[in-house]
Formats: C-alpha cells, structure tokens, sequence
C-alpha cells in the first residue's frame, strides 16, 4: 500500500510539473545572441544604473493595475549587472507575469533611454499587446504585435511620464510626421535606435523609415518578422497610429 502512494504521489508530482511547464510561455526582445561578451561594467553607454531603474519604475507604476485587472502579479526584475543583450517576459498561468531586464541591453551604445524604454514596452505588449497572440491559451501578443503596440500606447505613456534630457537625433522625415509634438519625435528616436542595434544583431543595413518593408505576408507571422526594417516598420506605425504593417500581419 505504501509503494503505490508514492507511485501516486510522484505521478500527481510530475502531472503537476507537466501542467507547469505547458502554461509557461516566454518571449524575448530579439533571439539569442553572443553580444553579450562586448559588454562590461565600464562599457560607455547613455544609460546609467540609476535611469535604468527609473525607466523600469515608471512602466511599473503604469502597468501594476492593468495586471491587477488581469488577476496577476507584475514583477519587472532589474538585472543591471548581467550583461545579456536582451529582454524577455513569461506568463506561467498562475496568476504571475514576470520580466527581466538586462543591463548589458541598457548599456549598449545604439540604445538610447527611449529605445531602452520601448524594450520594456516590447516585453509589456507580450504580456497586454493583445491580438495577435503567440499562444491564445496563455494570451502572449506574437512578437510583430508587441512592436507594435509597445511603440504606441505603451512607450506614448512612459515617454510623458519620464524626465529624459538626452539628446535624440531628429531628421527631416520625423519632423515632417510629427510636427511639434515632442513625445512622437521621441518614440520614433528609440524606434531608430533599436533599428540600428538589431541591424548589427542581423549583419543587415540600417532600416529607415522612409524605406518600408514591401512585403506581404500571406498569412500573420507571429514570430519575429523577417526583416529589420519590418520591425521598424512596426515602430514607426504603432507610433503615428497607422495599420499594422503587411510584412508580418495578414488582416
């Protein structure tokens, strides 16, 4: 009787894991990479400790009710001394959402404290970015939708609320779409920034806004779009409230 209880006991044990595991979904900013070995404490960055943490603090603040509205926890980890080039979040169905962010992504030097933010927003949108998902039983937003929506309402939101004083580079084609409005020049800025990081990550040129992507998918990808200057695309539309762009959404 004893040796089948904790036969039982270890299948409950192991169902339980199984059920776990399979409700946990994660998505990260941009896939694995090695550009972690370039970074170091010392590396020359436009983020310091302390923006890094006031950055995360804000999107917080913002985002702890909408999670509360979920039924789950937000918990936005703060990793400045691990160097990893990334960002991810995870759902695990229990109530929790959780995100890590990276210091070796804040001190990079294409990454600017609005482009550092929309990372953030990036991972936000996986958790709260909506349609199209990733995984409907989990509700994780595909990586194309959380560009998107993180580029929009998500880093308009944060960009009010922070106190950025860096500089930004603004050309021509910005000024033209944004008029004078000063928080839409932003959220383009840490679009471009991020631009130029991920075209290094993909040995491509850097994407412009003026060179859409021209292809049309037949069907939404829900992972990451083909082309930098696809996700730039994304940044660029979420941001002046255009459609999501054809070259990874389908409607």
């Amino acid at each position: 009787m004893l040796r089948v209880s904790l036969i039982l006991l270890a299948w409950i044990t192991f169902i339980g894991c199984g059920n776990e595991q399979a409700a946990k979904v994660s998505d990260k900013f941009m896939p694995d990479n090695n550009l972690w070995m370039e970074d170091s404490l010392d590396f020359a960055s436009n983020i310091s400790e302390e923006l890094f943490g006031t950055i995360i603090d804000t999107a917080y603040a913002l985002y702890a009710p909408i999670a509360e509205e979920w039924d789950e926890e937000l918990d936005i980890q703060k990793l400045w001394s691990n160097g990893t080039v990334n960002a991810d979040a995870w759902r695990n169905g229990y109530g929790s959402a959780r995100i890590r962010m990276y210091g070796g992504m804040a001190r990079r030097s294409e990454v600017i404290p609005i482009g550092f933010a929309l990372v953030l927003c990036h991972e936000l949108g996986h958790l709260y970015g909506g349609t199209p998902y990733v995984q409907a039983s989990v509700k994780m937003a595909a990586e194309g939708q959380s560009d998107y929506y993180g580029a929009g309402w998500c880093l308009k939101n944060i960009a009010e609320k922070l106190y950025d004083p860096s500089e930004i580079t603004i050309t021509p084609y910005m000024k033209k779409v944004c008029g004078g409005d000063e928080t839409c020049l932003r959220q383009l800025a840490g679009g471009q920034s991020l631009g130029i990081l991920l075209s290094k990550l993909n040995g491509e040129a850097a994407p412009d806004f003026e060179t859409p992507d021209p292809a049309i998918v037949k069907r939404t990808n829900v992972s990451y779009p083909k082309t930098t200057q696809c996700r730039l695309d994304s940044y660029h539309n979420g941001t002046l409230g255009k459609p999501r762009p054809l070259c990874w959404y389908k409607p």
